[in-house]
This record gives C-alpha cells, sequence and structure tokens, in this order.
C-alpha cells in the first residue's frame, strides 16, 4: 500500500515535471525563480534612445547650435574698404567706367596754365600773375604765378636760387637739381633775366620762396648771359672783395678734392683761383676742359677773400665757359 501511494507521488511528480518542462522555460523559471532569458523584443515608444557616439575630430558632426549667416550681399550695401574685399567679392561687382578712388584735379582745371603754355613765352591761355608784392604769409602753401627780373643769383649744396624783382617787391625762385636739370632754358637763365615762374609759396628763414614743381613751370621770356664788367686778374685786389666781375685766362693746374675744385687761371697779368663746388662743377658744359693745361675759360663770379688769397666763385654752372682745349 505503503508503495503503491509512492508510486503514484513520483508519477505525479514527473508528470508536473513534463508539464511544466512543455509549458515552456519561462512558467518553470518563474516558479523556480532563476533568471529567464527572453527572445529580442522590438523597440517601443518609450525605448530610451541609443548613446551618442563618439567620433574623431575630423568626422565630427556639426552642432545643433545655430551659427549666424552672413548678411547677402546685396547693392545696398556699403562697399567694403580697399584691401579688404575678397577675390570672389570683386568679380561679383559689376564692372564701373571710372575708378574708384578718386581722381585727382587735372592741370587743366587749375586756375593757372601749364608749364608748358604761356609760362614758355607761347601766346594763348589766360595767366594771373601776383604782384611779388603781394605775396605773405596768407599764400604760404599756395601756388602762384610770378614775373620778375633775376637781380641776383647764388647756389647750395642741393640747387640753384634767383632772386627776382618785378618793382612791387623781391622774391626768391628756389629750383632743387632736379628742377634746375629739367628747365630747357637754363642756359638763359641768370642776372638779367625776365622770368616768370609757376610754383607753391614757401618762407625759408624769413625769406619768401617760390618753388616749382618742375623745370616746365620756369619760363624765361627774355634770356640773358653771365656777364659782368672784364677785369684784368692782376687788377683784382681785396678792395673788389663781393663785387660780380668777368675774368679771362689760361688754366695753369687743378686741385681738388670730392665736393669742390680750384682752377688757377693766368692771364698774364697776375694769376688767381677760381673755386668751383661740386654741384656747379658737374654741370658746367664741357668741363673735362678744366682739366687740361693751357685751356682757355672764362669765368663770371664773385671776388672773395679766403686766408689771404683772392678767388672767384662762380654762382651757376653757366657763369663758367670753356673757349678752347689745345
Amino acid at each position: 500500500m505503503v508503495m503503491r501511494r509512492s508510486f503514484r507521488v513520483v508519477t505525479i511528480a514527473a508528470t508536473v515535471a513534463v508539464l511544466v518542462i512543455g509549458c515552456g522555460n519561462e512558467v518553470g523559471r518563474r516558479i523556480t525563480g532563476e533568471p529567464v532569458s527572453l527572445p529580442p523584443m522590438r523597440a517601443t515608444a518609450t525605448a530610451t534612445p541609443p548613446a551618442e557616439l563618439s567620433l574623431p575630430p575630423e568626422l565630427a558632426l556639426p552642432t545643433a547650435t545655430p551659427t549666424p549667416l552672413a548678411p547677402p550681399r546685396s547693392t545696398v550695401e556699403p562697399s567694403p574698404p580697399p584691401g579688404a574685399v575678397s577675390p570672389t567679392a570683386a568679380s561679383a561687382r559689376l564692372p564701373s567706367p571710372t575708378p574708384e578712388v578718386p581722381l585727382k584735379a587735372s592741370p587743366t582745371l587749375e586756375p593757372t596754365p601749364s608749364p608748358e603754355g604761356p609760362l614758355s613765352g607761347e601766346v594763348g591761355g589766360s595767366v594771373t600773375v601776383t604782384p611779388i608784392g603781394r605775396l605773405g604769409s596768407d599764400l604760404l602753401g599756395q601756388e602762384v604765378t610770378v614775373e620778375g627780373v633775376v637781380v641776383d643769383t647764388g647756389s647750395f649744396s642741393s640747387g640753384f636760387r634767383f632772386t627776382l624783382d618785378d618793382g612791387t617787391g623781391q622774391v626768391v625762385l628756389l629750383m632743387w637739381h632736379a628742377v634746375y636739370d629739367d628747365c630747357r632754358e637754363a642756359a638763359g637763365l641768370n642776372q638779367g633775366a625776365r622770368v616768370r615762374v609757376t610754383g607753391e609759396v614757401s618762407r625759408y628763414e624769413g625769406v619768401l620762396q617760390v618753388e616749382p614743381a618742375g623745370g616746365g613751370a620756369v619760363g624765361v621770356l627774355e634770356p640773358a648771359a653771365a656777364w659782368a664788367d672784364p677785369r684784368s686778374i692782376g687788377s683784382l685786389s681785396g678792395v673788389d672783395e663781393g663785387q660780380r666781375v668777368m675774368i679771362e685766362g689760361e688754366v695753369v693746374r687743378t686741385e681738388g678734392r670730392e665736393d669742390w675744385a680750384k682752377v688757377f687761371l693766368s692771364d698774364g697779368t697776375g694769376e688767381i683761383v677760381v673755386f668751383i663746388w661740386r654741384n656747379i662743377l658737374d654741370r658746367i658744359p664741357g668741363n673735362t676742359g678744366l682739366g687740361a693745361p693751357d685751356s682757355r675759360v672764362r669765368v663770371v663770379g664773385t671776388v672773395t677773400v679766403y686766408r689771404s688769397n683772392l678767388e672767384v666763385v662762380p654762382a651757376l654752372p653757366y657763369d663758367v665757359v670753356v673757349l678752347g682745349v689745345p
């Protein structure tokens, strides 16, 4: 009896086991409390979004933060300053018939004539000549046209000076070397010449000056050659210091340095030094003849006394004329 009951218990237990196994692992494991391996399930709308991927910097996607867009170019947008326009923007502009940079006024728009006009003695054109006596501080920096007679000449390391007189006053015509070299009528620009010049009014050490921008702005209306009272070399003395004289003689010898030269002349009555600054020497026509003994030379210059010796100092290149070379 006992064995029959035991057999039934075993049979019932086996049947329960088969039923548990047959109904699925989920029920069995739920009964036993063991973990269950569930089959893959479809994600629902409440599923947690996947974590963001970490990409290399070169492949990183742009952030969602909006960046300001460059304002669209339009015809009403002011043009950027020169140098800041990119080639693309520059090429996008419509071609303009005139340059963007303001043009300087043409010389023909100035109230004064061009240097190639009436300043060279040509007839025609309207010229406003300012009396030299009218020049003053109120005209400093302005361009004027003046006319006068050369009453004095001089030189300095960077150019030449000509004092003009028109009867109402005097003013210095200042010509830098480049301007003097550019003047086609420089040979006739000497004491006694009548000159018309257009230039800017300036002041140096209290003296008013007119500075032309180029040689063409200086017109010699009545040319003059270098001239002074002829003197024999032997007749000159210290009492003639400061006088303008003209001498003529033959070259005895020469001396010189980088910025000056001394030419010793003799005319049979005496010998004297002609002192010539380099800026004048370089512009004397045929100046190589000054270095040849027995060359005949005529000089117009001012008598000076240097260390008890008489000298004649020319002020302009055309004050020295090489008459002949042996």
